[in-house]
């Protein structure tokens, strides 16, 4: 199968927060033979649960807690294989996020978590995350899904902060006294891993509602076995590549280009310098698209669209697999806007689970 490459286009950057940005692009689907794999459509697989978080996300979307401000997310926090819905009201200091589980064929909400709407998930244990930092001080929190209800399963304090002004300083888990060196045992299994921060992947664009609960959860299944067996061992390759210096790194299989075939979204991290790589299926095998993409290991990407983008200091950057004759003062926003990248760890276990 010969290589679809795509056609790279320079960037135009500039100092301000004007429209500005390049664009790269690719057919919006390979030429087919009888050697590459046919995929379906995302929209022909169904879940039970589909109806039941529409449902939910149009009531809130009625409700008066709505506002431009708000947005959602949908995230396995359980392992069962089916996503919480995660709804997030807004971004001011209080908001917490509600996060709602379906189970025996009924929507159900088991808590809030968070501040200005969003929260810290560790994958890796199924724990939500709360810290607070005060002068001097922090106390934290974490909380698991528990027979349908956000429990406590951890709590701590530390005032070491404050010893400076002669206070006794104290250690606590779960609130018992302990040693420093006992209390950083405590806690470095969580410190030392994966976090994710969930509530606000989604706005409320139709094409977001549609995508978050039509399209997104599918393509374990859009893809055939051949297809599959290639992306495991290109994010295997990339975890080995990647080492266990950094445990920060995660995924997302994403359709970039409308053609119903996901593009896999390769973070290095969060941190700010942290970037993507992006891979497509050229035939039966992947391809990297030349260049690295986004900040904080993430992109932006518009669903009505069909370009993604990323927003730094000195304005944002533009791009479309989609058109080939796409330039960023032709871009305007459909509304539906997600963040991708960071959906599974770029572990053995994450990639088992993107596969599904």
């Amino acid at each position: 199968m010969k290589s679809i490459k795509p056609f790279i286009l320079a960037a135009v950057l500039t100092a301000t927060a004007a429209t500005v940005g390049c664009s790269d692009t690719k057919s919006n689907s390979s030429p087919q033979s009888e050697t590459v794999e046919q995929t379906i459509s995302p929209e022909s697989i169904s879940f039970e649960w589909q109806k039941s978080f529409q449902d939910k996300l149009d009531e809130f979307k009625g409700s008066d807690g709505f506002s431009s401000d708000s947005a959602f997310d949908l995230f396995d926090m359980t392992g069962d294989g089916n996503p919480e819905l995660i709804i997030s009201q807004g971004t001011d200091k209080t908001s917490a996020c509600e996060i709602y589980t379906y189970t025996n064929g009924a929507l159900t909400l088991v808590g809030t978590a968070g501040f200005e709407g969003t929260f810290e998930f560790l994958p890796e244990f199924g724990l939500t995350r709360e810290e607070y930092r005060g002068d001097g001080f922090l106390i934290g929190k974490f909380k698991q899904i528990d027979h349908g209800e956000l429990t406590d399963f951890l709590t701590y304090s530390d005032n070491s902060d404050s010893a400076s002004e002669g206070v006794t300083i104290k250690h606590e888990i779960n609130g018992e006294d302990m040693l420093l060196r006992d209390y950083e045992a405590a806690l470095i299994q969580y410190v030392d891993t994966l976090k994710m921060h969930l509530g606000r992947k989604y706005t409320f664009g139709d094409d977001s509602l549609n995508y978050a609960i039509r399209r997104a959860e599918s393509w374990g299944g859009v893809l055939g076995s051949k297809r599959k067996a290639v992306c495991r061992k290109k994010l295997s390759e990339i975890a080995a590549e990647i080492g266990n210096d950094n445990r920060d790194a995660a995924f997302e299989l994403c359709d970039l280009n409308g053609d119903d075939t996901p593009e896999i979204i390769v973070s290095t991290g969060s941190a700010p310098e942290s970037t993507c790589r992006i891979y497509y299926f050229s035939g039966d095998e992947l391809e990297q698209l030349e260049g690295e993409y986004g900040r904080y290991g993430r992109l932006f990407f518009d669903i009505g669209s069909l370009v993604f983008y990323n927003e730094s200091e000195t304005g944002f950057t533009y791009w479309s697999l989609a058109d080939s004759g796409f330039t960023a003062d032709k871009y305007k926003s459909s509304g539906s806007i997600m963040e991708a990248g960071r959906r599974f760890a770029l572990t053995s276990t994450g990639i088992d689970s993107s596969m599904v």
